[in-house]
Formats: structure tokens, sequence, C-alpha cells
């Protein structure tokens, strides 16, 4: 099919060419990450890329006047260049698919490292709360243990305060009753000593008189009493 109204953009002879050049890349190895093969292959997609976009143009600008014969040949344009970057379309692909793959596990590596770290993180972060609860619950029996032992030992401290206070007063009330046990008995013995005084003065013998206060003492005389 004559090509004549798209010859302002590519020739029949270039399509060809193009064409031919795409045929060579059918099956034949490249080597997509040597920089000067990949660019050598990009480049003629780009080409073909181009070429394409400018036969649109044409096909638009033209159709008015040649619509049915333009699209027919746009068409065919279109297929012939379509099968002429075919070839270069799978090895782009194929590259593209391959690098993606190598990207994605560079991903995954990295990730695992950082899933890994965080990991270790998360353990040590959780073996910290661990000890730190276990210090706490530790620290906090120590002090109950403490406050008990305190207690304890003030309750202790008081009872023996308390106890020494008690025998303190019990010495002390002997000791008052003994003081006033004895001045009793001085009171007692001068009373004794002034009645005995009066009845000798009344000629009462010295040991009836002290009968007779003994008598009255021990509340045996009806009627007589002592008052000391």
């Amino acid at each position: 099919m004559e090509i004549t109204i798209f010859e302002s953009v590519v020739i029949e002879s270039a399509l060809s060419e193009l064409e031919a050049e795409g045929v060579k890349y059918d099956g034949l190895y490249v080597d997509m990450n040597n920089a000067p093969e990949r660019k050598y292959v990009k480049d003629k997609a780009s080409l073909i890329a181009t070429l394409k976009k400018k036969v649109e143009r044409v096909r638009i600008d033209a159709t008015k006047s040649y619509k049915a014969e333009v699209e027919k040949q746009a068409f065919a344009i279109h297929e012939r260049l379509d099968a002429a970057n075919s070839n270069f379309q799978v090895l782009i692909d194929e590259y593209n698919i391959e690098r993606k793959k190598i990207l994605d596990a560079e991903k995954a590596r990295k990730q695992a490292i950082l899933d890994a770290a965080q990991f270790d993180l998360d353990h040590e972060i959780g073996l910290l709360i661990n000890k730190t609860y276990e210090f706490d619950k530790a620290e906090e029996l120590r002090k109950q243990e403490e406050l008990r032992h305190n207690m304890k030992v003030e309750a202790e401290r008081q009872a023996a305060e308390r106890q020494k206070q008690l025998n303190e007063k019990q010495e002390q009330d002997k000791i008052n009753a003994e003081n006033a046990r004895l001045t009793n008995v001085e009171h007692v013995r001068g009373v004794n000593r002034a009645i005995l005084d009066v009845l000798e003065e009344n000629d009462i013998g010295t040991g009836v008189a002290m009968k007779v206060i003994k008598l009255a003492a021990k509340g045996l005389l009806p009627q007589l009493t002592i008052n000391y």
C-alpha cells in the first residue's frame, strides 16, 4: 500500500528500514543492563513513537479531504510501525519487568532489615518494661516490708517505754507508800507518846498506860478510840 499522504512524515524506504531493523531483534538477546544497547533500543522505540504521533497529526489534518484513504493508510502504517516496534517493546517490557523484580527485591530486603531492627527494638523495649515492672514491684515490696519492720520496732519501743514508765511508777508508788508508812508510824508513835505522857502525869503507871493505849488502838475499849 502506498503511503503518499504521509510522505511529509515518513517515506516508504524509511518505514521499510524500521521494519527490517525491528525484525532483526526478533528472538535476539540484548543485554538491557548494558547502557549503549539499552539506549539504542529505547532510541528506536522513541523514534517510532514520535513518527506515530506525527502520522496521527497528519491523519487528523488530512482527514477532512482524504478521510477514507487517510484512515486506511494510517491504519496500515500503525500496523507496520507496531509490528516494527513489537520486538523493541518486548525487550523494553522485559527489561522493565526485570528491573521491577530487582527493585522490589531490594525494597523487600531493606524492609526486612527494618522489620528485624524494629523487632529487636520492640524486644529490647519489652525486656526493659518487664525489668522496670519487676524492679518497681520489688521496690514496693521492700518499702512495705520496711514499713512493717519500722512499725514493729516503733510498737516495741512504745511498749518498752510504757513498761518502763509503769515500772518507774510502781517503784515510785512503793517509795511513796513506804514514806507514807514511815510517816504514819512516826505520827502514831507521837500520838501514843503524847497520850502516855498525859496518863503518866495523872499517876497512871507506865505499864498500865501503855496497855490502855494498845487496847484503845486495837478498838478493844468500848466508847474509846484514838484519833491519829
